[in-house]
């Protein structure tokens, strides 16, 4: 019993000793703290995200040291870094610096002259009915969800820091000028619940592997975030829609984007959004379990939670030549 004793705790100290705990912190160059930093290992899958005072703690578990940390936010250039050397910046209590990104105004695109607006995806955002998102991919994949959990037990990540971030795929004229102008969803709440959401728009997609799962085709892809300033969305104890304008970031695309909304924070651990379920619709599903995890693409159907205004150029009729 004694050796039984003396070998367990032999186990409990080489676990404690194998799940190092990194503590950290990420600033910009005058020193003010960033907030909501996305921290991950793309190659193996893993992602965290800091608190809003730019605070995070990474749990050890079978990163090597030739592994590529990446370190991203709305705004900021992007930092990599080898693990070894990540780790030996937290372990020197030394900051994270990140540079902000600069736009010229001679970058700016001017809007044309002639155009026309359209909604593309729920025109009727706030009459979509409320679905526990992520509830709806547990009853599709049981495996992978035990997979989650238990990789979110293994980096100490507390249920309520949620991670999970799902998209629409918009679908637009190839080679047409486009401007995105308004983001629409639905977020439900009960009373004295709170979740925070990171509105995210990617472009400029780049597919580097894919393969067949029981939920659907697994993307490793390559995706920019067009935004040029974080959007963070906190809402509280109600049913809300919420109307993004991000006309004023002069966001403009020529093919299929993402619209993402990454759950960050919600305080009863669910993931509670308006949806309609459709096929073979005008946006694409997709999603991923964490920040840096590869994005699934869920073939045939189609889960629209967002409403986005555009402007796109107006076209001459085929019968006009002048």
């Amino acid at each position: 019993m004694i050796k039984f004793l003396c070998v367990l705790v032999a186990l409990c100290i080489v676990n404690t000793i194998n799940a190092q705990q990194l503590k950290g912190i990420i600033k910009a160059n005058n020193e003010t703290f960033i907030a909501y930093v996305n921290i991950g290992i793309p190659t193996r899958n893993i992602g965290i995200t800091t608190n809003e005072n730019g605070e995070f703690n990474f749990i050890i578990t079978n990163e090597q040291p030739t592994d590529t940390v990446y370190i991203t936010a709305i705004g900021y250039g992007l930092m990599r870094l080898s693990f070894d050397k990540f780790k030996n910046q937290c372990e020197t209590n030394a900051p994270f610096y990140l540079t902000k990104i600069v736009y010229e105004l001679a970058s700016v695109i001017v809007r044309p002259n002639t155009y026309e607006t359209k909604i593309i995806g729920n025109a009727n955002v706030a009459g979509l009915d409320c679905e526990r998102i992520d509830e709806l991919f547990k009853k599709m994949d049981t495996a992978n969800v035990r997979k989650l959990n238990r990789y979110k037990e293994k980096k100490g990540l507390s249920q309520k820091a949620f991670g999970f971030e799902l998209g629409n795929q918009i679908k637009i004229k190839k080679g047409q000028q486009t401007f995105i102008n308004k983001i629409q969803f639905k977020t439900c709440l009960n009373a004295n619940d709170t979740a925070i959401y990171r509105l995210n728009v990617y472009g400029n997609e780049i597919v580097l592997k894919t393969k067949l799962t029981v939920v659907g085709k697994v993307k490793q892809v390559q995706l920019s975030n067009l935004l040029k300033q974080q959007i963070i969305i906190k809402t509280h104890s109600k049913t809300e829609v919420h109307n993004i304008d991000i006309s004023n970031q002069n966001i403009e695309v020529d093919d299929d984007f993402i619209i993402g909304l990454e759950c960050i924070y919600a305080s009863n651990s669910k993931m509670n959004l308006g949806t309609k379920m459709n096929v073979f619709g005008a946006t694409d599903f997709v999603f991923r379990p964490s920040a840096y995890a590869s994005w699934i693409d869920v073939p045939l159907i189609d889960l629209t939670f967002v409403g986005v205004s555009i402007t796109t150029k107006k076209q001459k009729p085929f019968y006009q030549f002048w």
